[in-house]
């Protein structure tokens, strides 16, 4: 319970701590930590990453394929679509249309899988899958999606490998780390990336406070209801088109849990790459991550417990 709780706490905490005092913040700006802290977030998910009991069958590429198209291809899109609708101006648009273009977060959609009473296999294989392949879709996705915004420059060449140098290297020198040396990862490891997540948000809130202590809560309130229609119109989709191609009941709790799920992690890597990791572009991205925790773990718990009925 406390490492499901670790991250959203901690984030309300730095929050509060980026207003009150925000020197410790400002100081690590000026350092140039960022890269580092990606590095090393990805580094400990290769090391923690354990595919020994994976296993694939007939509908894996099926499955595989569906999602991906979803996740990564017509999420972008719906988020551009909704916030031209809901009229959200440009940098809290832009952290939306981020946050949905970027691959599934590490943990916490197997974890709600499993909850769900969910194929926990199949959600691991989509989110090592969904993130490696996302390597390549995020750029080219964010240079469509954002092409007329003035406030990024989308440079896809120049954004594949800023990814594959932070998020890509680490990971892979991670996992062969583990496969090499066979060492597990002791259990207080996977507070690490969380942790590193949660100083890089006290670097970008410190550093924009006085943009965040006029940040209007009508925008929050539309970033909240974006959030929440992008997220269950995704749901949405991966359930009735898996039920529609007659996937199993157990494989459709994981494509909702797992596609519809939006990692944090990549999406601040993204807007520090795009020049936007600042307060405006990274409120939206917080409030989504939110709203995804607690759907989420809802539902999850609402099916686990018609599961064991």
């Amino acid at each position: 319970m406390m490492k499901k709780l670790f991250l959203p706490v901690g984030m309300l905490i730095v929050i509060a701590l980026s207003f009150l005092y925000p020197a410790p913040g400002v100081m690590m700006k000026g350092m140039g930590l960022n890269n580092l802290l990606i590095v090393a977030i990805f580094l400990v998910c290769g090391w923690q990453t354990d595919v020994d009991n994976l296993r694939y069958d007939h509908r894996m590429g099926l499955i595989f394929v569906a999602g991906a198209v979803l996740t990564l291809g017509v999420a972008p899109w719906l988020a551009v679509g909704l916030t031209r609708v809901l009229r959200i101006s440009e940098l809290p648009a832009i952290g939306l249309i981020v946050m949905s273009a970027v691959p599934p977060t590490l943990s916490s959609g197997i974890v709600m899988t499993a909850n769900a009473g969910g194929n926990v296999l199949l959600s691991l294989s989509l989110t090592i899958g969904y993130n490696l392949l996302g390597v390549v879709t995020l750029p080219l996705m964010l240079t469509w999606c954002l092409s007329g915004d003035t406030a990024v420059s989308t440079q896809p060449a120049t954004m594949f490998f800023n990814l594959l140098a932070l998020v890509v290297q680490p990971f892979f020198a991670g996992f062969i780390f583990q496969r090499v040396f066979r060492l597990r990862p002791p259990s207080w490891l996977g507070y690490v990336p969380s942790l590193c997540v949660l100083l890089l948000l006290l670097n970008f809130f410190s550093g924009s406070q006085g943009v965040l202590r006029s940040y209007p809560l009508g925008m929050l309130a539309l970033s909240g209801l974006g959030s929440l229609v992008l997220h269950a119109v995704l749901m949405a989709l991966m359930w009735f088109g898996g039920r529609a191609m007659r996937f199993p009941l157990a494989d459709c709790k994981a494509m909702i849990f797992t596609g519809a799920s939006k990692t944090v992690t990549i999406t601040l890597a993204t807007l520090a790459i795009l020049g936007v990791g600042e307060g405006l572009a990274v409120v939206p991205c917080l409030v989504f991550y939110f709203v995804q925790m607690i759907v989420d773990s809802m539902l999850a718990a609402r099916m686990g417990a018609i599961g064991k009925s």
